[in-house]
């Protein structure tokens, strides 16, 4: 009588296992990127955050986080909303404030949208297995069910952005990155993939030193 109960203490343990790595997996994968051949092995000397958001504390969280991220990768970085607190600047100001703070590129991100796909999971009987003792039947087992899982129907809702790198004083298109990320918990979780997931391209870009 014990053993279905091990049996269904190792599934839970398993279980939670897996929520766990996938907590801390990121969900972003970048679909598109680019890099100007001729500025490709660059450093970021400076480099000014822009998140494109109609709500001011969400551009707030979004630039703070970005320029954390960029800092730790020991790159100069100041977040737009320091310098401009306007929700709305216009190109002219911003390229005075990045020339102002002696930063030589800006960094432009803005959401594009969501896409929302119902996913269909079918129920699972796990079984476990108990030895039949007493003769030829000791070689097989009793199977016993250990636990199901009810089907359900998810939805799986994906998020759209895009990060453009400017030169400050040409104006020049440096690099771009196009990501797609599953939101797999809450807002804090999702922004830190989608800001992970371009740092990571940059990196590949050759931006960093």
């Amino acid at each position: 009588m014990k053993q279905p109960s091990i049996r269904h203490a190792l599934l839970l343990i398993g279980a939670i296992v897996v929520l766990a790595l996938s907590a801390c997996a990121n969900n972003s994968t970048i679909i598109h990127s680019y890099i100007d051949p001729t500025v490709k092995n660059m450093e970021l000397d400076g480099v000014l955050v822009i998140g494109i958001t109609q709500k001011k504390p969400a551009r707030i969280e979004f630039e703070d986080a970005f320029v954390k991220a960029l800092r730790k990768r020991g790159t100069n970085a100041i977040a737009s909303h320091t310098l401009l607190p306007s929700i709305k600047p216009t190109n002219e100001n911003v390229i005075a404030a990045a020339k102002k703070a002696n930063l030589d590129t800006i960094l432009v991100t803005r959401y594009l949208g969501k896409n929302d796909q119902a996913v269909y999971h079918p129920g699972t009987i796990y079984y476990g297995v108990t030895p039949v003792y007493g003769g030829f039947g000791g070689y097989y087992g009793r199977a016993y069910e250990v636990a199901y899982e009810q089907p359900v129907w998810t939805s799986n809702v994906t998020y759209t952005l895009n990060s453009d790198l400017f030169a400050t004083n040409t104006k020049e298109h440096l690099w771009q990155a196009l990501s797609e990320t599953i939101k797999a918990g809450g807002t804090g979780k999702l922004r830190d993939d989608v800001i992970s997931s371009f740092i990571d391209n940059m990196n590949e870009a050759g931006l960093f030193n």
